[in-house]
């Protein structure tokens, strides 16, 4: 199973904000409950990192006090915390009354109407 979002974190990481950990884990088994998974890589080194994650270079330049980082398709969506359920909502596309909140984006540009012409008038 490919996951579309990966959490690295260390022992310390979930140490650092316990209010934090244990809001993001309630998260997480409110998302396992409607089938979205989520991967928690748990890193003591960078070696546990795959040199094309977006983690591996912050944690590259900051070292592993960094973590957790957040990725969603390899690219970083959260750095020195956890995601929380906004983003969670927004990038996973959670169904409605799954978390604290529900899917929150701009509207989808067909929505948007015509466009504005700008020509200048004289």
């Amino acid at each position: 199973m490919e996951h579309k979002l990966k959490i690295f974190e260390s022992s310390e990481s979930k140490n650092r904000d316990p209010a934090d950990t244990k809001r993001f884990e309630a998260s997480l088994r409110a998302l396992a409950k409607v089938g979205i998974h989520v991967q928690r890589i748990k890193c003591s080194s960078i070696s546990e990192i795959d040199e094309e994650e977006d983690a591996f270079e912050i944690v590259s330049e900051k070292g592993l006090s960094a973590l957790p980082i957040a990725e969603y398709g390899k690219v970083a969506i959260s750095v020195g915390k956890y995601p929380d359920d906004q983003t969670l909502a927004n990038f996973l596309d959670v169904p409605n009354g799954t978390l604290s909140v529900d899917k929150q984006l701009g509207p989808n540009i067909n929505d948007l109407g015509p466009a504005y012409n700008c020509q200048r008038q004289a």
